[in-house]
């Protein structure tokens, strides 16, 4: 790769901590953000960040030192000073009762092919008129809010263990937007993803809301009795509660701590749905793809679940390091989770057409997870939740609740769409770092419990 002057003064200092026999790893975390909201039907924030981070550590036997400046790389000086705090803090820190792993930068990669210059400098004021779009032909008489996050992340990651270099280059962007009527309180919500400029229709999101309009609009809310129901997952229902599934079941310190609901089965032991297929795949063209992680591992096509099956756990360095696992690419980075299509047609109405009632929650809320031992999640429907009978929609549902297990709910699944779809999952709190899942455009599962149901949206 052709590496940039700032590239090239932390190779410099790297190759002379490599020569005095320094144990330490260089990452350099560059973001161009926008983030634009809008409530009460005008812009409430507009604002951008350039942001330029560079994260060293150091191992010295047991102990570590890190230390992360900000700003720009002006000088070799500047990174030979950022390494002397992160020497000196290894120093005097607390030995670890376990043998650190270091960062080895297995081969040379230089990754942009999701990156897209119009993205990372689009005007604000596109967001703008797009946003005043969606208002004056959906309707003034409703009061929308919403957020658009957009910009590019650049990563370049060095370490003293040999002279290769890794580089990741990538723009994405994630669009909400939600209508809340005035008087009658319910929300719908409308939301793209992708990390090109294109990826955006303003025309399919006025559609999206024309669509479900007349249901709300003529239809009171349908109040669900606690109980056992046919449910359709839309894919971002489906990626908040899979990913809670593999934060809580298929990293190594969950299960390595007895605290995950995987911890009681073995490699080869079934635990979901036959029809159950999950891998970690940075090729996916629907994720952020992230070709590497921050031990410098090469990453490639991982399976989790393959026909309902465990097949492999995802090991960060400290609990490789900490029970003498073998290393994953899974330290830092962000995770390309790839949910398996199914055979059935695209159309969730057809497809449901000869099922009776389904109850149809396309994203669920305030997810938490009352039991993580015994995979127990809870989340509630809040937008485009409707009622659906014989493959027709019949009326908005009031709020209702999920309190399941992931083995039932991916236990019980009779249907999986064969269109897959980008969710995006990224953190727009913290350093940009974008993460997607690819996930079905919905699922169908059988026997899924309603806890509770309110009495209004």
């Amino acid at each position: 790769m052709q590496k940039n002057k700032a590239q090239e003064m932390i190779s410099a200092v790297r190759a002379r901590a490599a020569a005095r026999g320094v144990n330490a790893s260089f990452s350099l975390h560059c973001e161009k953000s926008h983030l634009m909201r809008i409530g009460n039907n005008s812009v409430s924030l507009n604002t951008s960040e350039h942001l330029t981070r560079l994260d060293i550590e150091v191992i010295n036997g047991r102990r570590t030192g890190s230390h992360t400046q900000m700003g720009d790389v002006t000088s070799e000086e500047y990174v030979e000073k950022a390494l002397q705090i992160a020497v000196a803090k290894a120093e005097v820190a607390s030995e670890k009762d376990y043998q650190p792993i270091s960062v080895v930068v297995e081969a040379n990669v230089a990754e942009n092919a999701q990156y897209d210059q119009t993205l990372e400098h689009l005007d604000p004021a596109f967001k703008a008129d797009a946003y005043q779009q969606i208002i004056d032909n959906v309707g003034e008489e409703y009061n929308f809010s919403g957020s658009w996050s957009s910009g590019s992340m650049e990563l370049f990651l060095v370490s003293t263990a040999n002279e290769n270099t890794m580089h990741h280059l990538a723009t994405d962007q994630d669009f909400n937007v939600v209508l809340k009527h005035p008087q009658k309180k319910w929300e719908l919500r409308q939301w793209k993803s992708g990390w090109r400029l294109d990826h955006f229709d303003v025309e399919d999101v006025i559609n999206g809301f024309r669509g479900l309009l007349p249901t709300y609009e003529n239809h009171a809310g349908y109040k669900l009795e606690p109980g056992e129901y046919r449910v359709a997952l839309g894919s971002a229902a489906i990626a908040e509660v899979v990913m809670m599934a593999c934060y809580t079941g298929f990293y190594g310190r969950s299960y390595e701590e007895k605290q995950g609901w995987t911890s009681k089965y073995k490699k080869g032991d079934k635990v979901l749905g036959d029809n159950i297929n999950l891998v970690d795949e940075p090729a996916d063209d629907k994720t952020f793809r992230f070709g590497f992680d921050m031990m410098g591992k090469v990453r490639g096509r991982f399976p989790l679940v393959k026909d309902g099956i465990l097949r492999n756990l995802m090991y960060d360095s400290m609990t490789a390091a900490k029970y003498g696992r073998e290393l994953t690419a899974h330290t830092g980075g962000s995770a390309s989770i790839v949910m398996q299509p199914g055979s059935a047609d695209s159309d969730l109405l057809a497809a449901v057409k000869g099922l009776g009632r389904v109850i149809y929650v396309p994203a669920l809320h305030y997810l938490n997870m009352p039991n993580a031992s015994q995979g127990i999640f809870t989340g509630s429907s809040r937008f485009n939740a409707v009622l659906i009978e014989n493959g027709k929609v019949v009326s908005p549902i009031f709020s209702s609740r999920i309190t399941d297990s992931f083995q039932n709910v991916f236990g019980n699944v009779s249907l999986i769409s064969s269109e897959a779809e980008t969710v995006n999952l990224s953190n727009t709190y913290g350093r940009r770092m974008p993460e997607a899942a690819s996930m079905p455009s919905y699922i169908v599962s059988d026997k899924v419990k309603i806890t509770d149901s309110a009495d209004s949206f």
